[in-house]
């Protein structure tokens, strides 16, 4: 009777398994036609052997029963010190209780290599944080235990699956403490400061992935591919080298680092533009001659100075900081592209906040870069993502209800004569056909006092001395945020220009405009220059919306492919931690 039931048992954890493979290879294959990244790679988990042996199937009925008892019977002991135990009972069960590391040969040495080589060469991974001690311990107890019983092998193959889901959530998503984060943002608009940061999830299903795809594949296929990342991971271990060899050599005040001349210190700051990537000359240039000169010009522009060339107490500052503080500025910025939409090549805008600058991106490459105005230090510009759907040329300007509250209506209560010469106007709805009402006739301390602004619809019409300018390019968002032009100009001038109340100003509104005209039919590049000489209002709507990422990156790679820094003007850096996993 006994021999009977086992044969049953048998049977039925084959047929399981079966099924339940089945269903995880039709379930990869939904998710590969839903992501690209995915579509070329091959499913790494082998299938039954239909010839398989006595000692196969013994092994896989002493492993099923073995997991199960570990993970669902002794959970809570097998847990005491293993995390990831929601998604651990979630994927064994997926996987038929089957071992994912080991088989009844023993270790799956090509797995376990290739899973161990991707976290020991993942340059952003802390050597001292708890997942590379639990990639190290993992490894030096496979090297060492060759004798193990059933049970110790299924302990670690545990290990194993919670040491890849830790790997690969700190890989996909990265380690900015978010909710901390959005702690600190909520902490300022409560302090009257307008900030908000918009974070996007990568949709990776990490079970489906572990379950059919190698470690390699799926690391290469989740990182990310926009915003220079590559790049600025080759400039992460350039720096992390340069840490290992010592860190750079402080540059001195010394009236010897001056043009046409030579010296010790002259030596010692090409050697510090050499080891940084900013002097490339072959020549053996031994003063302080053109090469150096353009390798200083090189460094000033990466941190945002002028390029002068010379060496003063300012570029001096720059050259002095630690490369464990440009190590930490590129981890936090690579985590913030984790968060960023994944962009393809073909056409974009990208404003950059804190570098005060906007680029518009065709094909991969940099086809138009102008200044820009962001929010000022109590109106900071939202980091999000989203399309421009239309153009609005000779806008009207809808004043902000905080803007009515806050300026306009105390100004009113000073001078009633304050709309007529700023040339406001004031309606009841956003029609602008309907005539403006007579504001002389409303009580306006009322209206303040008792919180009714958002009745009134304060306006300013198109013309000249409009706020918004000539050109208004609108992505509708829930922070009526959008890039416009405007009347002043002077701004443009200014090297920190955070002037605005959270609105993006462009320099070249024309210029901007003449790269949708291209591509776009609504946009006659001739006929908006015609009806920009007048003041109607016209809206063209695109046919094809083009992505408008606004980031914030203090460190990131520009289109001449050097690593760039910028200051943290919202302070943003110091309020955002990085876990140490």
């Amino acid at each position: 009777m006994n021999t009977l039931k086992n044969i049953l048992f048998i049977i039925i954890t084959i047929m399981l398994a079966v099924v339940i493979e089945a269903m995880t290879v039709n379930s990869a294959k939904k998710f590969n036609s839903a992501n690209n990244p995915f579509q070329t790679l091959t499913l790494t988990n082998e299938t039954y052997n239909k010839d398989a042996s006595l000692s196969e199937i013994i092994y896989g009925e002493k492993v099923t029963k073995g997991l199960m008892e570990l993970i669902i019977d002794n959970g809570d002991k097998t847990f005491k010190n293993i995390s990831n135990r929601e998604f651990i009972d979630s994927i064994y069960r997926a996987n038929g209780y089957i071992p994912m590391w080991f088989t009844n040969r023993g270790v799956n040495a090509r797995k376990v290599d290739d899973l161990f080589k991707v976290i020991n060469s993942d340059v952003i991974l802390d050597r001292k944080g708890n997942i590379f001690k639990r990639y190290k311990y993992l490894k030096n107890r496979l090297q060492k235990d060759n004798n193990r019983t059933i049970e110790e092998e299924l302990l670690l193959d545990i290990q194993l699956t919670s040491l890849y889901k830790s790997y690969l959530s700190f890989h996909i998503y990265g380690s900015i403490k978010w909710w901390n984060f959005q702690n600190n943002l909520k902490w300022l608009r409560n302090s009257k400061i307008t900030a908000n940061w918009v974070t996007y999830t990568p949709k990776y299903d990490i079970q489906t992935l572990m379950l059919n795809y190698s470690p390699s594949q799926i690391v290469k296929a989740t990182t990310p591919t926009s915003f220079g990342y590559g790049k600025m991971l080759k400039e992460l271990k350039r720096l992390k080298e340069i840490k290992r060899k010592g860190g750079w050599k402080k540059i001195p005040n010394s009236s010897q680092l001056k043009y046409g001349k030579s010296g010790k210190y002259v030596n010692l700051l090409r050697e510090r533009l050499r080891s940084s990537g900013d002097y490339r000359c072959s020549t053996k240039e031994t003063s302080y001659g053109r090469c150096l000169k353009k390798a200083v010009k090189r460094f000033q522009k990466r941190h945002g100075l002028y390029p002068s060339g010379a060496i003063n107490s300012y570029t001096r500052k720059k050259m002095n900081i630690s490369v464990d503080w440009k190590i930490k500025k590129v981890l936090l910025n690579l985590d913030r592209i984790k968060r960023l939409p994944d962009q393809p090549n073909d056409r974009y805008i990208m404003v950059n906040i804190p570098n005060f600058r906007l680029y518009y991106i065709e094909n991969g490459k940099e086809k138009l870069s102008m200044r820009v105005i962001v929010g000022d230090k109590k109106h900071h510009t939202p980091i999000f993502s989203n399309r421009i759907s239309f153009i609005v040329l000779n806008p009207y300007w809808i004043i902000p209800d905080s803007i009515v509250q806050k300026e306009l209506i105390p100004k009113m209560l000073k001078n009633p004569n304050y709309l007529a010469e700023k040339g406001y106007e004031v309606r009841t709805s956003y029609n602008v056909n309907r005539p403006p009402i007579d504001t002389s006739k409303i009580d306006w301390y009322k209206v303040l006092k008792s919180g009714q602004t958002k009745r009134y619809k304060f306006m300013q019409p198109p013309g000249p001395d409009n706020a918004l300018g000539k050109i208004k390019f609108k992505f509708p968002n829930q922070f009526s945020v959008y890039l416009h032009d405007t009347s002043n100009k002077k701004l443009f001038k200014k090297g920190h220009r955070a002037f605005s109340h959270g609105c993006i100003r462009v320099a070249e509104p024309n210029t901007l405009l003449s790269t949708f005209a291209k591509h776009e039919k609504s946009v006659n590049y001739n006929r908006c220059q015609q009806i920009l000489r007048g003041k109607h209002k016209t809206q063209l709507n695109l046919s094809n919306s083009v992505p408008v990422h606004i980031v914030y990156l203090t460190a990131w790679i520009n289109s001449d492919g050097l690593l760039h820094y910028c200051d943290d003007i919202y302070h943003y850096d110091r309020k955002q931690r990085r876990a140490i996993r």
